[in-house]
């Protein structure tokens, strides 16, 4: 029987499926500004009394997550059976995050923490994938490399602020990072990343200022010199006179202990498969002198998974050199959806790598979920369906291929730092893309992902481009009620419903959540709740999100819940979101 639980800094776990593949991996610690200031609910008008929530100062995390989904028809009764006693997995300050563009000034917005923690996102991903960003960016220097061989060069603009040394003191407020380091690109943008390079920046946000771990020379022959020399420097104060790196002088002696690292951003799209693959830097083979040519580097071995494979091992061992506590991340293809054109890519990375990776990133942003005539209306019941489609048969997938491909007893994590949908496709209901994100992202946690990036902050898909927040914004806030902080648990769930969702949880302040999703847009469900495993007191508190929260593009809506007993009666209108927080006996 698969045992998971929280003890003091991290967690642990048996598991033999993928409900077991969990993030343990918590190392907590203080936030500079204190709880309290982070609260971003307040900018919005919320006080933390109004989520049932008492503040808590412990630094004890519990947290473990299940989700159950199941059908109803038209004044269906539905029973959704709890079990406090339960819990089946563990979220941690990295599981919920969001793609940020290295190239938008929000970033070291001081503002950013009030955009993001009323969402429960703690987790930036920098410097981003898009475009093949991450394969052109030098934390050293911040100076990009251009697109592969682009002539004239492209370049991406890179606001003058949004420098790693200006994004790492945001972590301060808002939690931790994943890290896409540059395979693709070396100083010199004409050879491939350097595994050193990388080492060097691991260094510099986890190392000690003292330590002489020697990073050597890239293979270019520029000497990276020491773990302490970065650690030192982002330690210190900027100097009166720059040498250049004053930009990462943020006089902040502590590590900021960041651990996830991924190596390279989509690296299967560099051109070894052809045809609309081939958007992603990778020097690991010269270009053509002409884009028009670029065809010619299908199929050129040094762009091969396998390769990457080797190149991977190298990054993993230089990276680990300067700390071993660090997680290596490996770029697959999303296994079984979107690997026909890559048959090959996943099971060679993991055949020549897998025991020098701790976690596989994948990017899932479901496709071909539009309507004719003009296939630009978002064919939102479909769209509704494919947590609970395609996520348990990529997780079942990537099961078997570490079967085969991996060491015994090796089983790396999952990373999905990705989510979302396309935002340029009309949605008639706006309100489904906040169906879709409070059941992606709770489905993910519950599936162990260590870590689940919401597909951009702006760009339409979390805020607007003039900061706005959207309906998955709102989704994702409804997911963040019930599941408050690290590490609150994911309960077992049992439930006979086919369009409606249900997440339990068990919250370190004691109260139990449940989060229904009614994906149905024309017919309310009535879901008897039952808690086992734990007494429950006579009243609690619901939040309601759905088609008039969406029209107001207000918030969600706060009313008294009443129990009887360990059990209560919920309506949950059409296409909406419930959340009930239902305080333990005491």
């Amino acid at each position: 029987m698969k045992k998971v639980y929280c003890h003091k800094a991290y967690c642990q776990s048996d598991y033999s499926s993928y409900n077991g593949v969990i993030d343990c991996f918590i190392r907590p610690r203080a936030l500079t500004t204190g709880d309290d200031a982070l609260d971003g609910r307040k900018s919005l008008g919320h006080k933390p009394a109004e989520w049932g929530i008492e503040m808590i100062t412990s630094t004890k995390f519990v947290w473990l997550a299940l989700i159950f989904t199941a059908g109803t028809m038209a004044g269906q009764n539905i029973t959704a059976t709890v079990e406090a006693d339960r819990p089946i997995n563990v979220l941690t300050r990295n599981t919920l995050g969001v793609m940020m563009q290295v190239t938008d000034a929000s970033v070291t917005d001081p503002a950013l923490p009030q955009f993001l923690v009323p969402d429960g996102l703690r987790t930036i991903r920098y410097p981003d994938g898009w475009n093949g960003q991450a394969d052109l960016y030098h934390w050293s220097t911040y100076h990009p490399n251009k697109w592969g061989n682009s002539n004239p060069p492209k370049t991406a603009y890179y606001p003058p602020q949004n420098d790693f040394g200006h994004f790492a003191k945001q972590l301060d407020r808002i939690g931790s990072a994943l890290i896409t380091v540059n395979y693709g690109s070396n100083m010199a943008g004409d050879a491939g990343g350097d595994p050193v390079e990388a080492a060097a920046w691991v260094a510099y946000t986890n190392g000690d200022p003292a330590s002489t771990t020697a990073l050597g020379k890239d293979a270019s022959g520029h000497d990276w010199k020491t773990a302490g020399y970065w650690a030192t420097i982002r330690a210190s104060a900027p100097l009166t006179v720059d040498d250049g790196y004053n930009f990462l002088r943020i006089g902040h002696p502590a590590p900021f202990h960041i651990e996830l690292w991924e190596v390279g951003d989509q690296v299967y799209n560099n051109g070894y498969y052809g045809g609309d693959h081939r958007g992603e830097t990778d020097w690991h083979a010269r270009y053509p002198d002409s884009e028009k040519d670029n065809g010619k580097r299908h199929k050129d071995p040094n762009l091969s998974p396998d390769i990457y494979a080797k190149n991977l091992a190298e990054f993993s061992r230089a990276m680990k050199s300067v700390d071993s506590s660090i997680m290596i991340g490996a770029s697959l293809v999303l296994p079984s959806l979107d690997s026909s054109w890559a048959p090959d890519w996943d099971q060679e990375v993991l055949k020549t790598s897998c025991q020098s990776i701790d976690f596989v990133s994948l990017q899932w942003t479901p496709g071909n979920v539009t309507l004719p005539p003009d296939w630009k209306h978002m064919d939102e019941t479909d769209l509704l369906k494919r947590p609970e489609m395609d996520l348990p048969q990529v997780m079942g997938e990537l099961l078997n291929l570490y079967k085969r491909y991996c060491p015994a007893g090796h089983t790396p994590k999952v990373a999905f730092s990705q989510v979302g949908y396309q935002s340029w496709d009309t949605m008639d209901n706006p309100q489904a893309g906040a169906l879709f994100a409070a059941d992606s992202l709770a489905l993910l946690a519950e599936m162990g992902s260590v870590n689940a990036d919401w597909y951009q902050f702006h760009s339409n898909s979390l805020y607007t481009d003039d900061d706005k927040p959207l309906p998955p914004f709102y989704g994702i806030q409804m997911l963040h009620i019930v599941a408050f902080r690290p590490c609150d648990q994911f309960l077992s769930v049992k439930s006979s419903a086919g369009q409606v969702a249900v997440h339990a949880t068990r919250r370190q302040d004691g109260i139990i959540g449940v989060m229904l999703v009614n994906k149905d847009p024309s017919n309310r469900a009535t879901v008897k709740v039952v808690i086992n495993g734990a007494q429950t007191q006579a009243t609690g508190i619901r939040f309601d999100y759905g088609t008039e929260q969406t029209k107001s593009k207000s918030g969600p809506v706060k009313s008294e819940l009443k129990m009887t007993g360990s059990s209560g009666v919920v309506n949950v209108p059409p296409y909406s979101i419930v959340d009930l927080l239902i305080p333990q006996a005491k």
